[in-house]
């Protein structure tokens, strides 16, 4: 097991170095993204400043709340964007192209590979950036936050991702029964817009989907929460009981539709 893991993070270190080079090689597009980012956040930033100009809170969120919410949604995006995004939103293209073939063929899992063969590594500046903000925000917060506060929030975040990650592999992963589903990370992107707003806002039959079939606010709300308030276990236990679920999935998805893969080649 050890070993297993050792060998697939040292491919993954292969493929981060890879995709490193070549993005190097496009410097004014590695700056792009940056700037990109820089835009998008500015944009969430100045839109809930408008919002909180006219309320004092929105549910249990005061302002100061959003803004650490607002962060920690921007390095939940990025960490994402890092690892994934690359990948997951060209899988259909690849399986139209019959590139997916190349993926198959490697004597390594074909789900990693697929994955995280493609880093997007200007992403890495953002995330220091990001976390400087979020200890900055931690610091001037007006309620001294725990370590406890903080060991169970970094294991809350890792479960939103791998809850955003499986969200969308399994969106993705819809190419297989239908061939070619160019919309897919279009559907991918607008349904992760509900991670993007504090769970305060939404009530009734729309705030339970987001908390299990859709758990979109598990992603950044909930972390956010722990953070803020202190771990809630039964919050803890639910996203740790989505997450292995959804991942589930995603092996159960993926297998099967390997086997409903024709080659764009055959």
């Amino acid at each position: 097991m050890v070993d297993m893991v050792r060998r697939y993070f040292s491919l993954w270190r292969c493929f981060f170095n890879n995709s490193l080079t070549r993005d190097l090689e496009f410097k004014a597009n590695f700056l792009g993204g940056l700037i990109v980012d820089i835009i998008f956040y500015g944009i969430q930033f100045f839109f809930f400043s408008i919002i909180y100009s006219y309320v004092n809170a929105l549910g249990d969120f005061t302002r100061e709340d959003v803004m650490i919410f607002l962060v920690i949604t921007f390095l939940a995006d990025t960490f994402y964007m890092f690892f994934f995004s690359g990948n997951l939103f060209h899988l259909n293209k690849w399986m139209v192209s019959g590139d997916l073939d190349y993926s198959l063929l490697r004597p390594v899992e074909s789900q990693f590979m697929v994955s995280f063969r493609y880093v997007k590594s200007y992403a890495l500046v953002s995330i220091v950036i990001l976390l400087i903000m979020l200890i900055t925000l931690i610091i001037d917060y007006s309620k001294p936050i725990g370590i406890l506060n903080m060991v169970t929030f970094a294991i809350s975040f890792l479960m939103g991702t791998v809850l955003w990650y499986s969200v969308d592999f399994i969106i993705s992963s819809s190419c297989f029964w239908f061939k070619n589903f160019s919309v897919s990370g279009w559907l991918s992107h607008e349904i992760l817009k509900f991670s993007t707003r504090p769970d305060s806002i939404y009530t009734g039959i729309l705030r339970k989907v987001l908390f299990s079939i859709i758990p979109m606010v598990l992603i950044a709300s909930i972390p956010t929460r722990i953070l803020l308030y202190g771990p809630n276990y039964h919050y803890l236990i639910g996203q740790l009981f989505m997450a292995l679920t959804f991942l589930s999935l995603t092996r159960i998805i993926w297998k099967r539709g390997l086997l409903r893969y024709e080659s764009a080649s055959s």
